[in-house]
């Protein structure tokens, strides 16, 4: 078997760099070891780890799977992921026992502390670190990154029936003290992964590491020089993005009820048109896992109890109000939400790494704090696994713990932190792996 491959190697911590700016290298296959390079089947990509979220829950009567592997039958709120059923795990059963707030305050006492499984004060601000921040602190010096925190939907100050608000506007807390800085600016996000001297917006990215490109470029195999090019138009692809997004108005999806706005239009770059948002920020997260940037990441895509309306979709409604009553439109809202992870699932699975792809060498968990907002059921929390896990994590499947001994969320922590490289003896009120997964 004939394999062409470099006469030299790069190190995958490489990066471009130019004046104001570094750009870290997607994976090439001059990154693998030379006996990896000749050996099948073998990939040094390194594992990513995932969650993402969004609140209030799904439609109590249709959010089911049952079945396994391409014959998977899926609820009408997970129909959009039907393509990836065979890289799918859906779980049934898990809870968060520290997040049973009884009446008052309960979406922000059910968000809190999701990741974490700590108790949460509800007289202050006074939870646990989360899962990802834990990651981040033993293993994040490995990328320029530790991690990449972000959010679709800015935090809510001031108090629910007494506790916090901010509970239900992070999942991401680095101290018992502090949520994560959660970025929801498209424009600073990705500042955050790229950019090392600020002023210097009007350069593109890709013309300021330029130089350095093309010295790299010269040494590079065919294949290696082909990904490397479609790697910086797509970089120049994204920031051309944010930069119509500070400039311009969408004409589609949310409009002012009025004819004038009263109010200025935001100038951190936010698209108006949230389907455009909301892929924007999963294509700045695309590319940092794709860099190597980081390789632990959360993405919120809405916070407990929104006010957003999701006019796009011919919803009326705000998503807390729907998720009350359950009217059809919720289904819609719901499918939304999952075609993200579509979304996320086809891109990465177009990402070649070696032998694998970035789908492959990535576990993606989201999850809701309550399986459906008209009962604010949390006995039992909806989450989805997607993904390899570079190799570790098999899809096609349904897993229900209702009646299993151990049923704690952070239980699957541990399983998620191993795989993506962290192994700890005990996190939040857990001291076992979830059995099965």
């Amino acid at each position: 078997m004939n394999i062409q491959r470099n006469q030299w190697l790069l190190s995958r911590r490489h990066v471009l760099r130019g004046i104001g700016a570094t750009l870290a290298l997607p994976f090439l296959d001059c990154m693998r070891p030379l006996r990896a390079a000749v050996t099948e089947g073998t990939s040094q990509a390194p594992t990513r780890t995932l969650v993402t979220f969004t609140g209030m829950g799904f439609h109590g009567k249709h959010w089911w799977a049952k079945g396994e592997g391409s014959t998977m039958e899926l609820g009408p709120c997970l129909e959009p992921l039907k393509p990836w059923r065979e890289r799918m795990v859906f779980i049934r059963g898990l809870w968060n026992e520290q997040a049973q707030g009884g009446n008052k305050g309960i979406h922000a006492l059910q968000t809190g502390n999701i990741l974490s499984g700590s108790p949460l004060s509800k007289q202050e601000v006074q939870t646990g670190v989360s899962f990802d921040q834990v990651m981040a602190q033993k293993i994040g010096g490995r990328t320029r990154v530790p991690s990449l925190v972000l959010g679709c939907e800015d935090p809510v100050p001031g108090l629910q029936d007494g506790a916090p608000l901010l509970y239900g506007s992070h999942i991401s807390w680095s101290s018992s003290v502090s949520p994560t800085w959660t970025e929801t600016r498209p424009a600073l996000a990705f500042d955050q992964l790229f950019r090392t001297e600020r002023g210097r917006e009007d350069r593109r990215v890709v013309d300021a590491v330029l130089e350095d490109a093309r010295a790299l470029r010269s040494k590079l195999s065919s294949a290696d020089r082909q990904r490397f090019e479609e790697y910086l138009g797509s970089v120049h692809e994204v920031e051309s993005r944010i930069k119509r997004a500070s400039q311009e108005r969408s004409a589609t999806g949310w409009q002012p009820s009025i004819a004038k706005p009263d109010l200025p239009r935001p100038a951190d770059g936010v698209p108006t048109d949230l389907p455009e948002y909301w892929k924007l920020m999963n294509d700045i997260l695309l590319l940092a896992f794709r860099t190597d940037t980081t390789r632990i990441a959360t993405l919120k895509y809405c916070n407990d109890a929104s006010t957003i309306i999701h006019s796009h979709l011919g919803i009326r409604d705000h998503h807390h109000y729907i998720s009350h009553s359950e009217p059809a439109e919720l289904v819609t809202l719901n499918q939304f939400f999952m075609s993200q992870l579509a979304y996320l699932c086809e891109k990465m699975s177009q990402v070649q790494e070696g032998d694998s792809t970035l789908l492959d060498n990535t576990a993606i968990m989201h999850c809701s704090s309550m399986v459906n907002g008209a009962t604010h059921n949390s006995q039992h929390l909806p989450v989805v696994l997607l993904g390899g896990a570079g190799g570790k994590l098999q899809g096609g499947r349904v897993l229900d713990y209702m009646e299993k001994a151990n049923r704690r969320m952070t239980s699957l922590y541990l399983n998620l932190m191993d795989w993506g490289g962290v192994s700890i003896d005990r996190f939040g009120d857990s001291t076992e792996r979830l059995a099965g997964v």
